[in-house]
């Protein structure tokens, strides 16, 4: 090889070697303008539960938007030919005067910022001074820093120009937008503009993308909405569906662009966004007419990235209660609810939770965070069938109640929630019960060429969700009654009466805590507890009656989808905790009885008297004995509620004995509760009450002869009562045996409790000297008795007055008992006599059958 060839080749490589500097120094300066862009990408906020900023932030070189939409290939010239200093004829200013990258000096606007402001309305001008500030601002060295304050406004009253004159030039306004991305986005760059100027972009903005969106409307955004959102869209072809269309869309381009913009002067405008009067007008255009109707439109429905940049704009907004009430009024709820139901409903059940649902999500939470009155309204009647919003509703309210104490009772006073979750309890009842009984009907037999197996998991999803808010209104309802003081809850229950689910959670709620029952027994008196209570009973057991049996099976229906073990599916468990809470109350009085006398007179204060009162006999007898209560039960009461039924009646007879005698008078029929009244007789026989005694007595007899042969038990138990009363009281012996006579006996009527009557008698143990007198009228009483025993016994039978019809003719058995019990206590009065022998005299006239002076006892 020859020198000359040598020669050749090293400037060859010389040459290439320039070469490659220029390459080096081409791609740095690309580089740099791709960092200014993710620097303007990045400088968009966004919450911390928003997806990547791959799905929301303003559009980068790998985001779908193609480079030639950044930095379009003619900024180079810019660049290389002195465009940067005022353009290609312009030379450049000595290094005094201007600071390179420099777009002011000495207090005069660069001239191409003083030609845009002067020429607003010239396209080409706008264009062109706009290329040269986006390539200085994105140029190797650029310094934002380098940037005064006059010119960094001015650029921005320029861009904001453009989207006032040329509201339809989409490429202009793609270059404005990039630009103020690129300006607002420099560290400081806020701070340095005014907030007049920043708001007055803001409404710019949004008037474009207003006018954006509407003529989308008439002529579409340019993408195939082949793949849009139906019945068989997957998540997957969704996502991937219409890419290239939207990539090639120039009408796409410039909203995402726009929704960046927002993202970057929402937050510069936060302060005067809260004023209501200045801001409220363009709010409502910014949601009514953007975002609504984005969500709405089926051509945006496949850009999830494009949905999700949209709602993260709501999280820039100050969400005060008017604003919040703006939100809910303009319907961007409801598209929010609908958007995610089409999203969930199209994606695989065990699929993970996709970005956009996840904004969708703090975005309805922010709109109801911590405004009662809009969480009262959406529970009410605005959202009562959307699953989602009802949720994110009802878990915001109880968060409230963590933050601030004292907001349930600020529900109930101002707002009445309780009422109004009712109303959502009942509506979602029908709900989970129809989607119930699909299931069962789809279950019996599926045909899948009907479609059957489709509408079964419709069916399914259907009951899961209406299962999920009664649940939680369940949980919330529960949780408002531990909060109310007590009084105002059984005020509550009183209002709501007849709502059985009310009832059932409110009496379970008492059972759940000791402190709220013992505040509820002590008062009982001033918030009127027993009324509440018995009233709430009363219902649980109608749900249990034939004529309304079938309301109460689907409430029993619905608390067994819920499966708690706090909130049972039978009433049975809910009367047991009413009877508690009056087993509570009666203990409660019994320790605080001082002011009653102990001759158990009535006091219209005494808690078994309310009681009483108020039906819970008539519930605690329907229990025992429905038949004879006259009701018919479609089920029998548990074996722990007959027990709690049988300890409640016990505690109201030992506590009164006037409720014993009202039970003997009124459910003579009701054998347990009559044995249940004898035994408390035989313990208490009402010692200090002659005439509650006599009324005793009077129904004990009338029960006993009632009662039937074979029950053995409950005779036994009569008897043992009648004999306690007996031995409690000489003088009820004494009207006793005067007012029942064997003369008035009937043909089938035994002697059974005159015999008891007299065999009392013998066994006092001593008589007291005021109970002396009384010693010949007993006698007296005692001697008539044997003789009517022996009438009729003897040849003279037919001759005697009980032969006559003015009695029966006892038995030779029963004549023997009763004239042997006789004779024993006459022979014990005969030893007690203080003054013998006074009482052998009246006993032998009286045998005579003749009358003598003294008088048959009669007790006062």
């Amino acid at each position: 090889m020859s020198e000359v060839d040598v020669e050749a080749l090293l400037k060859e490589v010389e040459a290439l070697r320039a070469e490659k500097e220029e390459w080096k120094q081409e791609q740095e300066r690309w580089k740099s303008r791709c960092a200014k862009l993710a620097r303007a990408s990045k400088s968009a906020p966004s919450p911390s539960s928003s997806p990547p900023a791959a799905a929301g932030g303003v559009p980068s070189l790998g985001q779908g938007v193609d480079v030639g939409v950044q930095t379009d290939p003619e900024l180079s010239y810019g660049l290389t030919n002195g465009a940067l200093h005022g353009g290609e004829d312009r030379a450049a200013p000595d290094a005094a005067d201007q600071s390179p990258g420099s777009l002011s000096s000495a207090g005069r606007l660069h001239p191409v910022l003083d030609q845009m402001l002067r020429n607003p309305k010239d396209p080409t001008v706008q264009m062109k001074g706009i290329e040269t500030l986006f390539a200085q601002q994105t140029q190797v060295d650029g310094n934002s820093s380098t940037v005064g304050p006059s010119s960094l406004q001015a650029s921005l009253e320029a861009a904001v120009a453009v989207f006032g004159h040329h509201p339809t030039n989409r490429p202009l306004l793609l270059k404005a937008c990039q630009l103020l991305s690129v300006l607002l986005a420099e560290p400081g760059s806020q701070q340095q503009l005014p907030s007049v100027s920043l708001w007055q972009a803001l409404r710019s903005v949004v008037a474009v993308a207003v006018q954006l969106i509407a003529d989308a409307e008439m002529d579409g955004f340019g993408i195939s909405t082949d793949g849009g959102m139906n019945a068989t869209t997957s998540l997957a072809t969704l996502r991937s569906t219409n890419s290239n269309s939207a990539a090639a869309s120039p009408a796409l381009k410039l909203l995402n662009w726009l929704l960046s913009l927002l993202a970057l002067l929402l937050p510069c405008s936060n302060a005067l966004l809260k004023d209501q009067a200045n801001s409220e007008a363009l709010l409502q255009e910014l949601l009514e007419s953007v975002i609504v109707k984005l969500l709405n439109n089926p051509e945006v429905a496949s850009q999830e990235p494009l949905l999700v940049k949209c709602i993260q704009l709501l999280h820039l907004l100050p969400m005060e209660p008017w604003v919040q009430k703006v939100c809910l009024s303009s319907g961007l709820v409801h598209g929010l609810a609908l958007l995610r139901q089409r999203f969930q409903g199209n994606s695989p059940p065990d699929a993970p939770e996709a970005p956009l649902a996840k904004t969708i999500q703090v975005a309805v939470r922010g709109v109801f965070a911590d405004n009662l009155e809009l969480c009262v309204a959406a529970v009410d009647d605005t959202f009562v069938n959307d699953d989602f919003v009802c949720l994110e509703v009802l878990d915001q309210i109880r968060s409230m109640e963590k933050r601030r104490r004292g907001t349930f009772r600020d529900l109930d006073r101002d707002h009445g929630i309780i009422g109004k979750v009712l109303q959502l309890w009942g509506w979602r009842q029908r709900l989970a019960l129809e989607a119930e009984a699909e299931l069962e009907n789809a279950g019996a037999g599926v045909d899948p060429s009907a479609g059957g197996a489709t509408s079964s998991s419709a069916s399914a999803a259907a009951s899961s969700s209406s299962k999920t808010v009664l649940h939680k209104v369940a949980e919330l309802l529960s949780a408002v009654v531990l909060k109310l003081p007590p009084a105002l809850l059984l005020q509550r229950m009183k209002d709501f009466e007849s709502s059985e689910v009310f009832m059932r959670l409110a009496l379970a709620a008492i059972h759940s805590s000791a402190q709220l029952k013992l505040q509820v027994a002590v008062n009982y008196l001033d918030n009127d507890a027993i009324g509440a209570v018995v009233s709430a009973m009363q219902l649980l057991l109608q749900s249990y009656e034939a004529p309304t049996a079938e309301a109460g099976d689907e409430m029993r229906r619905t608390f067994a989808l819920l499966k708690s073990e706090a909130l049972p599916a039978e009433g049975w468990p809910y009367l047991t905790y009413g009877l508690e809470v009056c087993l509570h109350i009666l203990s409660h009085w019994t320790a605080t009885k001082l002011s009653l006398d102990k001759d158990d007179t009535l006091d219209a204060r005494a808690a078994p008297l309310l009681m009483a009162k108020g039906g819970l006999v008539d519930i605690l007898a329907e229990i025992l004995d429905p038949v004879v209560a006259g009701v018919e039960l479609t089920s029998e009461p548990p074996r722990p509620v007959l027990h709690k039924v049988t300890d409640t009646l016990q505690a109201l007879f030992e506590q009164s004995g006037h409720i014993c005698v009202f039970c003997l008078q009124h459910y003579i029929e009701v054998k347990p509760l009559v044995a249940l009244a004898c035994e408390s007789l035989s313990v208490e026989p009402l010692a200090n009450s002659p005439e509650m005694q006599q009324q005793a007595v009077t129904q004990l007899v009338a029960a006993y002869e009632r009662v039937d042969v074979q029950d053995e038990r409950l005779a036994r138990k009569l008897m043992k009562a009648l004999t306690a009363l007996f031995e409690s009281s000489y003088e009820l012996v004494a009207w006793f045996l005067q007012n029942y006579s064997l003369k008035s006996l009937g043909a089938y009527q035994s002697v059974d409790v005159h015999v008891e009557a007299v065999r009392a008698v013998c066994r006092a143990p001593y008589w007291s000297a005021e109970d002396a007198p009384l010693l010949p009228a007993y006698v007296s009483v005692l001697a008539q008795m044997m003789l009517q025993c022996v009438e009729g016994q003897g040849d003279d039978a037919k001759n005697s007055p009980t032969a006559s019809g003015s009695g029966r003719i006892l038995e030779l058995t029963e004549a023997q008992e009763l004239v042997a019990a006789c004779t024993s206590s006459v022979l014990h009065l005969l030893l007690i006599d203080p003054t013998p022998p006074s009482v052998l005299r009246v006993l032998s006239r009286n045998l005579a059958g003749v009358a003598g002076e003294e008088v048959l006892f009669s007790p006062s």
